[in-house]
């Protein structure tokens, strides 16, 4: 089973924003419990829409904290080559998404196999390729 963090999902964790923490760790257990064999990825667009604020903020520490997440070593990136940004362009035409929500659900596209797509925005519900879990 794969889990695709969303770049709001990301946030929730590292920043622990209430009520959005609890609910991404109560959902979390519930999914690692089923699946003990639960793998997590991100697109690399994540990296960049995850640090900008506390890097313009000069948050250093929440800096270090997302430093930290992206240097897991069982964190999978998908990187945005050009298959990704292909299915993206097709996705956000298909669902008249924003291009960064487009390669985000396009990055997650790209896993194999069973996969979950977590976030907090609600557009991601009308695309039919992806199983997607609102928080």
């Amino acid at each position: 089973m794969n889990l695709f963090f969303d770049a709001c999902v990301i946030i929730y964790l590292i920043e622990a924003e209430e009520p959005f923490y609890s609910k991404v760790r109560q959902l979390l257990h519930r999914i690692v419990d089923s699946h003990p064999d639960t793998s997590i990825a991100i697109s690399r667009l994540s990296v960049l829409e995850c640090l900008v604020r506390p890097l313009r903020h000069r948050e250093d520490s929440t800096v270090e904290l997302y430093r930290t997440f992206f240097a897991k070593q069982d964190l999978h990136i998908i990187e945005l080559a050009p298959e990704v940004v292909e299915k993206a362009l097709w996705l956000r035409v298909r669902y008249n998404l924003r291009t960064p929500d487009a390669l985000q659900a396009a990055s997650a596209m790209d896993l194999p196999g069973e996969k979950f797509f977590l976030t907090g925005v609600r557009s991601f519900n009308k695309i039919s390729e992806l199983n997607v879990k609102i928080i």
